[in-house]
């Protein structure tokens, strides 16, 4: 059997960098998700997995892979993303997996392709267990541009009872986490000469209105409303953009904002009062240009696999507390399929996508028995199967 190191050096080291959103059309010799699902796929199917390809946009693979030879039984199920970000701005070889201080270094190695590896070897174990537990490995495309893959995933007649899915959670239970929302928003004003700025209107100093509401809102009553287990919503003004050139007066204004908001919020209702609010309290018509989100995840309390995964982990003498995270993830699109979800994987999300990435290799080899453990635990608690099945 291959190592941890070995099996996670050789995922670092093909690239998968995600090139944008899955509307976006890319070339057949663009770098995809394609070489990396090829790995896996290949991988599995040595295991005796049955692998199928979906494509949701062209060169931009998913990956359902099952192993289902107990009829009745319940399936489990691990997933993670195959794209990382991109490597601009790192100060270490994204793919050559340098191994320092008890730590891999390389693009992908802590989001997600540490929890790759734990996944993989775990499944190889209990491959060779007798365990009465159906098992599955799901891999998604696209999550770093938004979650676009996983919803758009065809899981058939037999979707999994249960999903772990694997971010870099610390190797901690993690419960719950935000939605998202993206905008683009757009001001017009009037061009004119900009030495007769009398003559025109100023989208930019419209939109700076705008945004400074924006802002008390963020401070004041988004900010300060309070849900158990989670840090407070959070909106943010992240891209300013307006104007044409240094002597015309501006006739438009754009600005993009990145909105976290607690699980089980109406988004379209959410924008549909914002954009009302900004023009009765401060006049200003605001244009919604583009608009993405992503569900917010709450795991169903007490779940089957929420036991099963704090059992592994008492186990094993570690904390059972289950937590919540700021950042998003393929366990809303999951649990929106009535599938119980749970979050975990090795590595700190400190880490992902910046300059001098890296996975802690004691974490890695820490994840692989709880994660085969917690398959145990499930397949013991004689899991009734889902009534999706």
């Amino acid at each position: 059997m291959v190592s941890p190191v070995d099996l996670l050096r050789r995922l670092v080291a093909t690239d998968s960098r995600s090139p944008g959103a899955l509307a976006r059309p890319v070339a057949p010799d663009t770098i995809t998700e394609e070489t990396l699902c090829a790995l896996i796929e290949e991988w599995l199917g040595e295991l005796g997995f049955v692998c199928e390809r979906q494509y949701p946009a062209p060169h931009r693979p998913q990956l359902l892979a099952q192993r289902c030879p107990y009829p009745g039984r319940p399936t489990l199920a691990f997933s993670a993303h195959f794209d990382t970000v991109g490597t601009e701005g790192m100060t270490v070889p994204p793919f050559a997996g340098e191994l320092r201080d008890g730590r891999l270094y390389g693009r992908g190695a802590c989001d997600t392709k540490g929890s790759h590896t734990a996944m993989l070897l775990a499944l190889a174990r209990l491959c060779q267990d007798p365990l009465p537990l159906n098992l599955m490995f799901i891999g998604t495309c696209a999550e770093e541009s938004g979650v676009e893959g996983a919803p758009l995933l065809g899981l058939g007649d037999t979707p999994p009872d249960a999903v772990i899915i694997g971010e870099p959670t610390g190797n901690r239970l993690v419960t719950g986490h935000k939605g998202y929302l993206w905008m683009e928003l757009a001001v017009h004003g009037r061009a004119a000469h900009g030495s007769t700025p009398e003559a025109g209107d100023n989208a930019i100093y419209r939109m700076a209105e705008v945004i400074q509401w924006l802002r008390h809102l963020a401070e004041t009553e988004l900010g300060q409303k309070r849900r158990a287990d989670f840090t407070p919503q959070t909106l943010a003004v992240t891209v300013v953009a307006g104007g044409n050139k240094v002597n015309i007066i501006p006739d438009q204004c754009r600005i993009q904002t990145d909105i976290r908001l607690f699980p089980g919020t109406d988004t379209a209702a959410f924008v549909r009062d914002l954009i009302a609010r900004i023009k009765a309290e401060i006049g200003q018509t605001v244009e919604v240009l583009s608009l993405h989100g992503g569900n917010g995840f709450g795991a169903i309390p007490n779940s089957p696999l929420w036991r099963a995964m704090a059992a592994a982990l008492a186990a094993a003498g570690r904390d059972t507390a289950a937590t919540t995270v700021n950042y998003c993830s393929d366990a809303g699109a999951f649990a929106g399929f009535g599938i119980d979800t749970v979050i975990f994987g090795p590595g700190d999300i400190r880490q992902a996508h910046g300059p001098t990435e890296f996975l802690e290799l004691a974490e890695l080899e820490a994840a692989i028995p709880l994660l085969t453990a917690t398959a145990h635990a499930f397949a013991e608690a004689d899991t009734p199967r889902s009534p999706y099945a």
